[in-house]
């Protein structure tokens, strides 16, 4: 894969799961709600939820992505800020409109971004277990 299959297969399967840590603890969690501008994948979430207290910690982080058959996933690894700004709120809400589900005031200081940009991408789409580093430019 070569990251415009990436970014394919990332709309396809719609959400992935996403790993922080502070440190000590490790969490991983469901997340949706989130797409690619440029080579970042900026990702919504609640200001106070516990991930954003992790990434304000260790700003690095990690997705999995997986097709429905498991056979296939990709990893996506890199340092994240997280962002107030409402005109980054406002493209991300408005690029996932599934987003107004959940979030009903855009400018709502609760609604911020994860904004992530990938430092590693690795790929597993066979059975040999192995994975396939996938270049980003």
């Amino acid at each position: 894969m070569n990251i415009e299959q990436v970014k394919q297969f990332i709309k396809q399967v719609d959400w992935g799961y996403l790993a922080t840590t502070d440190g000590q603890k490790v969490g991983v969690r469901p997340m949706g709600g989130l797409t690619w501008k440029d080579n970042d994948l900026l990702c919504a979430t609640f200001a106070s939820s516990d991930k954003v207290s992790q990434l304000k910690k260790v700003p690095y982080a990690e997705y999995c992505f997986c097709d429905s058959t498991g056979d296939r996933h990709v990893r996506i690894a890199g340092p994240c800020t997280i962002s107030t700004d409402n005109a980054e709120k406002f493209w991300l809400y408005k690029a996932v409109p599934a987003l107004k589900d959940h979030i009903s005031d855009p400018t709502s200081p609760d609604y911020v971004v994860i904004k992530m940009t990938p430092d590693n991408i690795r790929v597993m789409d066979s059975t040999d277990m192995k994975y396939t580093q996938v270049k980003l430019k």
